[in-house]
């Protein structure tokens, strides 16, 4: 997440957020899991892409099928393939730097026209574009209706699109502006309180904040993740590279921190292996989860000291973003779930 513009009534609420920032986690033990077994060491590639750019988000898009990266201000995203590491160039406008899509269509967020850009996947040419009610920070596209939604950090609000049309249709209003935004199979939404420790869960159909839990985070950074079949939910830190595990209920079980700053972490539900790194850090940590809270860390991977954005594919392999070259860097997980 950027550093957030707002205007001068919410200063208030800036400061605070500033303030908080510097505060440390207050986090539990890791608990005890059972190290499931492994099939060699992790296996490290590099992904080149255009040889220059940051990063701030990374997405693999499971309906089309590819890893979507936007290295900011470079006018062009890529579309990956998580097997052959081929990519397709795709031009956008400058102020993109977040990106996801559907089977049919990438949805590019350009901060630099507070807009959103739909991209026809098999053409890659630009479809449609819709304004948006302020700077978005995030887009996502929903996993249970026809929707795109998008953080307005400066707004302390998500707004809902049209998939096809890209009007504004509804809004959600949340505590404090939003950081990352995740969604799960069975129709919530889950974002983190960027001035405090806590993940706020949305019903995404009723438009409604169910829940607000804390993670033992001092304050918020990256995307939640969400593991339905344990009914755990996984915050990141501001610093440390920490992450604090939740139960559905709001009990607080366990927490880690892998070292560095601001947690970066991706997650494989299937395995039940959470993937985390602080950035700046120079390493990635594979942990397995288990149905308790309770984690190992199973390896600990060396990786760019930079790199904004992590996701999981569907075929083993995590990928974390490489801010020294403007590439990716894949990596193949060789242990079992929990």
């Amino acid at each position: 997440m950027r550093p957030i513009a707002r205007a001068p009534s919410s200063g208030v609420r800036s400061l605070l957020v500033l303030a908080l920032t510097a505060c440390g986690n207050n986090l539990p033990g890791p608990g005890t899991c059972a190290a499931p077994p492994g099939n060699g060491a992790p296996e490290l590639v590099e992904v080149p892409l255009l040889g220059r750019g940051g990063y701030d988000d990374l997405r693999y898009a499971p309906q089309l099928g590819k890893v979507i990266a936007a290295p900011e201000g470079t006018g062009q995203l890529f579309l990956v393939d998580p097997d052959t590491l081929a990519s397709q160039p795709v031009q956008v406008p400058a102020g993109v730097a977040s990106a996801d899509a559907s089977a049919t269509t990438v949805y590019a967020a350009d901060r630099g026209n507070d807009r959103i850009v739909a991209i026809d996947a098999a053409t890659l040419q630009q479809v449609a574009t819709g304004g948006t009610d302020g700077n978005p920070d995030y887009v996502r596209v929903s996993p249970t209706a026809p929707e795109v939604w998008v953080t307005l950090p400066g707004r302390d609000q998500i707004e809902i699109l049209d998939a096809t049309s890209l009007q504004v249709i509804d809004r959600v209003d949340v505590p404090v502006a939003p950081e990352g935004l995740t969604f799960d199979t069975m129709g919530r939404a889950y974002t983190h309180d960027a001035a405090s420790g806590k993940v706020v869960v949305i019903d995404a159909a009723r438009r409604l904040v169910l829940d607000e839990l804390d993670t033992g985070c001092g304050t918020s950074h990256g995307f939640p993740q969400v593991d339905r079949a344990y009914d755990l939910i996984i915050g990141g830190c501001r610093s440390s590279g920490g992450a604090g595990i939740v139960t559905g209920g709001g009990d607080l079980v366990s927490g880690i921190e892998a070292g560095g700053d601001s947690a970066i972490l991706a997650y494989d539900d299937t395995r039940h292996h959470l993937y985390l790194r602080g950035d700046p850090g120079d390493t990635l940590d594979i942990i397995a989860v288990c149905s308790s809270g309770g984690l190992t860390v199973l390896a600990q991977v060396p990786i760019a000291h930079n790199g904004h954005g992590a996701t999981v594919d569907d075929k083993g392999h995590v990928w974390v973003c490489n801010a020294n070259t403007g590439g990716l860097q894949r990596i193949t997980d060789p242990f079992g779930g929990t």
